[in-house]
């Protein structure tokens, strides 16, 4: 197995860094209908939006939707399945708004497949990650609004726990590390 150059966030971190992102749309002027989290990643990336955009006074719809490329730390299985949440498209119509959150926007195979999905429905799509890895992008369309550039390090999440080291765990949390080892 390759290895990676890991980042690990902290939760406070990734809370502020997700309002950032909300405020960003907020600022921009376009004001969703729909918003979707991309399951698992953009999930809690998903809650603090929504939750921002009812602080200010915006009904936003929400919905995840379970979609992956990604079967462990860096490694892309190359295909994106859809299997939670697909509905979804059913529903969308010509004009409407749709707001898709993730956590990294890397290869951006998922947010094309997304995209492509989306499109089909004549709905208007923009695409909010927290963080980017340009120089991973092997598509053609970038995230229309996102906090930071990362690289190419692997970023660790305050809740991943999965694919990391005992070593690893230690140096992430010594908290968590004596909770697994006890």
């Amino acid at each position: 197995m390759m290895q990676v150059a890991k980042h690990y966030l902290s939760a406070n971190e990734f809370q502020r860094d997700s309002w950032r992102l909300a405020a960003a749309v907020k600022q921009s002027g376009w004001k969703p209908d729909l918003l979707i989290a991309l399951w698992r990643g953009g999930a809690a990336v998903g809650v603090s939006i929504h939750e921002y955009f009812r602080a200010v006074g915006w009904n936003v719809q929400h919905i995840p939707l379970k979609c992956a490329s990604y079967t462990g730390i860096g490694e892309n299985k190359g295909e994106v399945i859809f299997t939670l949440g697909e509905e979804i498209f059913a529903m969308m119509r010509k004009g409407d708004k749709v707001l898709v959150v993730d956590d990294v926007f890397d290869t951006g195979k998922t947010a094309r497949a997304v995209k492509n999905r989306i499109d089909a429905t004549g709905a208007d799509m923009r695409m909010a990650c927290v963080y980017w890895k340009p120089e991973k992008n092997i598509t053609d369309i970038t995230p229309d609004y996102f906090v930071k550039d990362v690289g190419n390090d692997w970023i660790v999440f305050p809740h991943e726990i999965e694919g990391l080291t005992p070593e690893e765990i230690q140096e992430k949390d010594p908290f968590l590390a004596s909770l697994i080892n006890a």
